[in-house]
């Protein structure tokens, strides 16, 4: 019984006198999750510009409104690497992780070019532009 008090004693003083070190906090997202699109303010210099000017520039960043990269559930890559989480799990699951980071990145560059367009086309709607 005495053993069984001074050995309890004994590792209880042993865990109270050891070092303790803080735990670093994981970084914090600059990004919030869900995602609130700023809305783009129209210029005096867009104002300035004519007609056409602002149709041609409607149509200069009209192209980048479409995305090249398949989707998510469509890219053939993402298939192999939910097929392989067994086979090398964190592998596969860093690749999917990615995968959806650019999926996202991807998704908000293409609704800024969006904002863009739809303030261009404002602008020329209150500038009662082609009537």
């Amino acid at each position: 019984m005495k053993i069984k008090v001074t050995l309890t004693f004994l590792i209880l003083g042993m865990t109270i006198s050891l070092p303790t070190v803080a735990i670093p906090m994981p970084p914090v997202p600059t990004e919030p999750i869900y995602f609130e699109p700023p809305i783009v303010e129209e210029t005096e210099d867009i104002y300035k510009k004519s007609c056409v000017e602002i149709d041609a520039a409607i149509r200069a960043i009209h192209p980048y409104r479409y995305s090249y990269k398949p989707k998510f559930g469509q890219d053939r890559y993402n298939t192999i690497a939910v097929a392989s989480v067994g086979i090398n799990g964190m592998l596969s699951a860093a690749f999917l992780g990615y995968s959806s980071i650019v999926e996202d990145k991807e998704q908000r560059r293409i609704l800024g070019v969006e904002q863009q367009i739809a303030m261009l086309q404002q602008v020329k709607a209150e500038k009662h532009c082609f009537e």
